[in-house]
């Protein structure tokens, strides 16, 4: 795999974090527990995570503390709704 980043398990909240300037979310991070946040690289699996807005998951992946915590998803999964709002 091209680039360097160390292997990480994250649970957290989809959260949008840029629009474009109709409105539509265009990049997303995952907010933990924790108050960390992660931003999701759009390439692979991260893409698919823009659909799960304000949903709990759980990701692995390839973190890259250089680069403002992003990180390229490899597997997520999406957590039991607990009484969603």
């Amino acid at each position: 795999m091209k680039g360097r980043g160390r292997p990480i398990t994250i649970r957290g909240i989809v959260i949008p974090v840029d629009w474009d300037e109709k409105g539509k979310v265009i990049a997303a991070a995952i907010s933990t527990h924790d108050e960390d946040e992660y931003l999701i690289e759009r390439i692979y699996k991260g893409q698919e995570l823009l659909d799960l807005l304000r949903r709990e998951v759980e990701v692995r992946g390839l973190v890259r503390e250089k680069e403002n915590k992003k990180i390229r998803v490899q597997e997520y999964s999406i957590g039991k709704d607990e009484g969603a709002l």
